[in-house]
């Protein structure tokens, strides 16, 4: 069991890495997950929303904002206008590669906490 005011050394450590992506790339950090996730292939809103765990609304504003910036665009279904997908631009590409080697400085309980969850992940143990 973790002490629940230990929560606090998470949040704070995860703000600073923000606010050093933010600085680096002018994005937020639920924006620069976005680029990621996207960045796999053209994605409906709905499922980047249950990628991300965020609301429906909060990634609809998030994808406005990548919208504004040249990052994204939204792609609707000839068939049918309801259907959406979003897409990353060229700038959008970039950005994500960017992503990709961006040096942040990341303490080493929080990698050896992502490297876990991600080993669970990928041989399914969550299930």
């Amino acid at each position: 069991m973790i002490d629940l005011c230990y929560l606090r050394h998470i949040l704070t450590d995860v703000k600073r890495i923000e606010e050093t992506l933010k600085r680096e790339t002018s994005l937020t950090l639920n924006e620069a997950l976005c680029v990621c996730q996207i960045d796999k292939g053209n994605i409906e809103p709905s499922s980047l929303s249950k990628e991300l765990s965020l609301s429906l609304s909060r990634t609809s504003r998030v994808i406005d904002s990548l919208v504004k910036k040249d990052l994204v665009e939204r792609i609707h279904d000839d068939k049918d206008r309801r259907n959406i997908r979003v897409t990353l631009t060229e700038e959008g590409e970039k950005t994500g590669k960017k992503l990709h080697t961006i040096s942040l400085d990341i303490p080493d309980y929080l990698i050896k906490t992502v490297t876990e969850i991600e080993d669970i992940i990928s041989t399914g143990e969550n299930t």
